[in-house]
């Protein structure tokens, strides 16, 4: 509360990164008050009434897109429409993705795929609907129904691996680890065969950790 939402004349850079930063996390749980002061200020910048200062947007957009519906969504999608810069259209490409209705989310993964898309910004569009476990499975499944496509577009680069990375890194199953190694065994990409690798073993050892801490995690929920 003591940052506040608007920059002050006295304060340095520091204060201006743990005020996003503490936007970004209020908004991205749910906190109410940020929640409704995120739209407004969403909403006046929309309208043209009180655009957004740069170092809020990312916040902003951020928190009205996990909280928000088609309507946010579509409002978002023509902001991207009409940006001049790309720098914004790469903020707002990265975010759009949080919105949690899966219809919406399919959207965003057709969307990364389109010619609006930069190539090289194609993959964090992609990454950004993971932050749900649907969003999760959407992701993977995308990837593999688009991988002819995205390994002719990325083979050979850093943004395969990336690629690899996003659509599968966050799984917790022993069954996900061994479907994930069987879809690679018959799509060779030995550009990032370590990465694949590496994926693997991340996911055996959140198996691992479910396995051995879940209940307790679970016991300690419950009591608060």
């Amino acid at each position: 509360q003591s940052l506040g939402w608007d920059a002050k004349e006295s304060e340095g850079p520091l204060a201006a990164m743990l005020r996003e930063l503490a936007l970004t996390r209020l908004g991205k749980y749910g906190d109410e008050e940020t929640v409704t002061e995120a739209r407004k200020r969403f909403e006046n910048h929309v309208s043209g009434k009180v655009p957004l200062p740069a170092d809020l947007k990312g916040p902003v957009y951020l928190t009205v897109m996990v909280n928000g519906d088609e309507t946010t969504f579509n409002q978002m999608m023509k902001l991207y429409d009409e940006a001049d810069m790309q720098e914004e259209k790469v903020r707002i490409s990265r975010c759009i993705g949080s919105i949690k209705s899966d219809e919406l989310k399919k959207k965003v993964l057709d969307f990364a795929m389109s010619d609006k898309v930069r190539s090289q910004d194609t993959v964090f569009v992609i990454g950004g609907v993971t932050g749900t476990v649907q969003g999760r499975e959407l992701c993977w499944q995308f990837v593999q129904d688009k991988w002819t496509e995205l390994h002719e577009r990325y083979k050979g680069g850093f943004l395969l691996s990336r690629l690899v990375e996003v659509s599968t890194d966050n799984f917790v199953t022993e069954a996900r680890a061994k479907e994930v190694e069987k879809f690679f065994e018959t799509h060779s990409a030995p550009a990032a065969e370590r990465k694949i690798q590496q994926s693997v073993e991340n996911i055996r050892l959140n198996a691992k950790w479910m396995e051995r801490e879940s209940t307790s995690v679970l016991k300690f929920l419950r009591s608060q």
